[in-house]
């Protein structure tokens, strides 16, 4: 394989197009010069999500967040800067080059043989799958047509203790390497023996659609039922979603997501037209899992299976997830029913209605009370509602709390008397539940681990912001640059945004460089300066020589103000007629006056 040319940092950004790279997560549709599209980092109806070419910048004015195409690769595939860089390159075909090139390289090689043992063993169970009847029967039985086998890489690994120990060692890749994958294990006395076995084999994939570990489910007896890869250097449990590569273009489409249990579940769903569904990986639904799935849906429904487990499971999913402010719903399957068993019996009609009646977390967990509770008891009703107390007084919503009382109400004894005493009673006991939650959550003495996130707030008048916006656009015009740099200078700028960058790019020009927007800004080491430049970019009014001047003196003549009235300040604290201070204030009045003469004279 031919190696790639090597870039850094400024090379990727330069050949990276914003709008080309956001469109393959983003529906953009051009308006004016910029485009727009729904946001992909919360739900919205009305797009609020602004690309911007020039500046090959976005922002969503929306949720107010904002960056250049790095800060959009690291939020929508929740990756560090680093690996950011790494995946904008290898869509140039370019090799990102950093700091300590040769031990990257190594643990690049590294990763690579991995890669390259498990694309190995995903083609061996495939091929296996196709020479064992006892698999193809099983895949037959469940329905999973030849199409939809192809599409998941499902496969087979034979009973056999070496077979792919054997094949690994003939293609002369490392057993310690394959070791390293999860492929084989090594045994006591140094013999290596393949780790899965009469299984049928399901890949497991990364963002980027390559194989890093495998599922295997037990066809026979064995113990455990399903047997997942180890974790790896590739591969880890918490972050990693099964099938995301598959359904992330229709979760993105509608910014939906099935949340199902197992890797049957998925490839049922798949089958079946829900293509919009993954699966953990066999553990409760994770922080870095969540972190992924929000930046790609705004609404989860959780599809578990029926039974006891598989309802408290789904109850911890759905929690998890409201608690990051993702709208939660969850589907209730009929009576020993799970996805995969759901849609062989009555097909893909039969889990649509159950998606239709999903219901959401608070309704789910009352209605699971009921279900709990015999209500055709005087005992029963009372439990259910000593049990709904915590469910409602979780319901940030008063409105939404209020519907779920009413509802509630006739299950109180008083009812049937006095329809009004059970809601009024009701909500006592909410009120006091908060009451002594609070107290509880005082008495801990709690710190917030995290700081507020950063935020771009401006007071200046809509004028400076004009007048900054005109000589920013005009520093960087070739047609305007000489008259600018001429009347004005970074100290006029009433932003310190501005004054950053005026002065950065000063100097470039002076030092003879090349004025590449998207560099120039992500020079600015603040990610809030950086917003603040390109809203000022961002503006479109006209420029000509004369809106440039009056852009310049009115900076200046505010600076001048606001240099009076600092000294002013100082002169009412120390005066002294001989002081430098009262020397400073007397030129800028004398120099204030001077403009107000000019300008009239104008």
């Amino acid at each position: 394989m031919a190696s790639r040319a090597e870039a850094d940092l400024d090379e990727i950004r330069a050949r990276s197009d914003i709008v080309e790279v956001v469109s393959q997560y983003v529906a953009l549709k051009r308006t004016g010069k910029n485009f727009k599209g729904l946001c992909p980092f919360h739900a919205e109806k009305t797009p609020s999500f602004t690309v911007n070419p020039s500046l090959q910048r976005w922002r969503c004015f929306g949720c107010g967040q904002y960056g250049d195409v790095f800060d959009f690769i690291m939020r929508i595939e929740n990756v560090t800067f680093v690996e950011a860089a790494k995946m904008l390159a290898e869509r140039l075909g370019l090799e990102f080059r950093t700091a300590g090139a040769a031990s990257a390289q190594q643990q690049k090689d590294y990763r690579e043989q991995i890669l390259q043992a498990n694309q190995l063993a995903a083609q061996f169970f495939r091929e296996m799958l196709q020479r064992y009847p006892l698999p193809q029967r099983v895949l037959q039985q469940r329905r999973v047509a030849p199409e939809t086998q192809e599409r998941f890489g499902i496969g087979y690994a034979p009973p056999e203790w070496s077979a792919l120990t054997n094949l690994i060692r003939a293609k002369q890749i490392p057993l310690t390497i394959a070791a390293e994958a999860g492929l084989v294990v090594r045994a006591e006395s140094g013999e290596y023996y393949d780790r899965f076995r009469d299984r049928l084999m399901f890949p497991i994939w990364d963002r980027q659609g390559r194989v890093v570990a495998f599922g295997g489910r037990a066809l026979g007896d064995a113990q455990p039922k399903y047997l997942n890869s180890p974790e790896t250097p590739l591969f880890r449990k918490s972050r990693t979603i099964y099938a995301l590569h598959l359904a992330k273009q229709r979760i993105m489409a509608e910014r939906t997501a099935l949340l199902l249990e197992g890797y049957m579940d998925v490839v049922a769903a798949h089958q079946a037209g829900f293509t919009h569904a993954i699966a953990t990986m066999g553990t409760a639904l994770t922080e870095e899992q969540i972190g992924v799935l929000s930046r790609l849906a705004s609404r989860v429904i959780v599809v578990y299976d029926s039974d006891s487990a598989g309802v408290e499971a789904a109850k911890r999913a759905a929690e998890i997830l409201q608690h990051q402010e993702i709208e939660v719903l969850i589907a209730r399957l009929p009576d020993g029913e799970d996805p995969d068993s759901l849609l062989r019996r009555l097909g893909a009609t039969a889990l649509q209605e159950c998606l239709d009646k999903a219901q959401s977390l608070p309704a789910f967990l009352l209605d699971d009370l009921q279900r709990r509770y015999d209500i055709n008891t005087a005992e029963g009703r009372i439990k259910v509602l000593k049990g709904a107390i915590p469910i409602l007084a979780a319901i940030p919503s008063g409105i939404e709390r209020d519907r779920y009382i009413t509802q509630l109400a006739p299950l109180h004894p008083a009812y049937f008397t006095n329809p009004s005493i059970p809601e009024q009673q009701i909500r006592r006991e909410v009120e006091r539940f908060l009451r002594y939650k609070e107290v509880g959550k005082k008495s801990e003495q709690s710190v917030p681990d995290t700081a507020p996130p950063m935020e771009v707030s401006e007071q200046l008048p809509h004028g400076v912001v004009r007048a900054e916006s005109a000589l920013l656009r005009g520093i960087l015009s070739e047609e305007w640059r000489p008259l600018v740099l001429h009347i004005a200078q970074a100290g006029d700028m009433a932003s310190e945004a501005a004054k950053q960058f005026f002065e950065l790019v000063r100097r470039a020009w002076n030092a003879g460089m090349e004025l590449h927007l998207p560099s120039l800004l992500s020079a600015l080491s603040d990610p809030r300066l950086r917003e603040v430049v390109s809203t000022r970019l961002s503006l479109e009014e006209p420029l000509n020589e004369q809106v440039l001047r009056d852009s310049a003196a009115f900076l200046q003549r505010r600076h001048k103000r606001t240099r009076q009235v600092q000294i002013s300040a100082q002169l009412a604290q120390d005066f002294s007629p001989d002081s430098v201070n009262y020397q400073e204030y007397q030129r800028l009045i004398e120099e204030l006056h001077s403009d107000v003469r000019r300008n009239r004279k104008e």
